[in-house]
């Protein structure tokens, strides 16, 4: 059988942005990027952006392609105490990471465009509203929500770079076993409504009132990152 030339450099790309990844957390950027993007282009993510579509919620959001305001990161600091926006720029503060600016939605083509490109403006917030850390664990807690609820091929191939990460250091094996369990139930919870959140609408809403509004308290209880919770409130 005659194998796509196309296919297999995305393939091969796709497996070696997995095992560089794996070896090197760090710089995950450098190393999952280029993957991501080449399964993103792919026929699996055109294919995962109309099954998200499918959403009545979805479909409403990525028609009006909702934009709403984007604070810098002084403005939010000014924001109440446990609020979202407030809770969302203390987190980059603590990283020593800058903000993420307002989206750039001049290379948008169509609603499937739209819902990508939201997805990676407001990853940083489904960290905040989830107690999700930004090492390995929480990262493959947010893949396997991704994976799961938000059909993004994308996030099965860093998932499985997660999952060989435990073997190359088996003393985090553990807890990213707990993570990706984690996001899974969140998945099987929400579906993909974490996409579908107007959060601009409540950058200075108690995020108490997000998680009860998402019905979340009860799943967090029981989370596998109680220190990242205790900081996100």
């Amino acid at each position: 059988m005659k194998i796509d030339p196309a296919l297999r450099h995305r393939a091969l790309r796709t497996a070696v942005g997995v095992l560089e990844t794996a070896r090197d957390p760090q710089h995950t950027l450098t190393h999952a990027l280029p993957m991501l993007d080449l399964l993103t282009a792919s026929p699996l993510g055109e294919l995962g952006r109309e099954q998200l579509l499918k959403d009545t919620e979805l479909r409403a959001l990525a028609e009006e392609q909702y934009w709403g305001p984007w604070p810098g990161g002084e403005e939010l600091r000014q924001l109440p105490a446990g609020s979202l926006g407030r809770l969302h720029q203390e987190r980059f503060d603590r990283l020593g990471l800058h903000a993420v600016p307002p989206p750039d939605t001049s290379q948008m083509d169509g609603p499937g465009s739209y819902l990508q490109l939201r997805l990676r403006a407001t990853h940083d917030l489904h960290h905040v509203v989830l107690a999700i850390p930004s090492d390995v664990a929480g990262e493959a807690s947010g893949s396997a929500y991704y994976a799961s609820a938000l059909r993004q091929p994308g996030s099965v191939a860093v998932l499985s770079a997660w999952m060989v990460h435990g073997f190359l250091a088996p003393e985090e094996d553990a807890l990213i076993w707990d993570g990706i369990r984690f996001g899974l139930e969140v998945a099987r919870r929400l579906g993909p409504r974490l996409l579908a959140m107007r959060w601009e609408e409540g950058w200075s809403t108690p995020i108490a009132t997000w998680r009860e509004q998402l019905g979340l308290d009860a799943l967090l209880r029981h989370t596998p990152f109680p220190g990242e919770l205790a900081l996100m409130r």
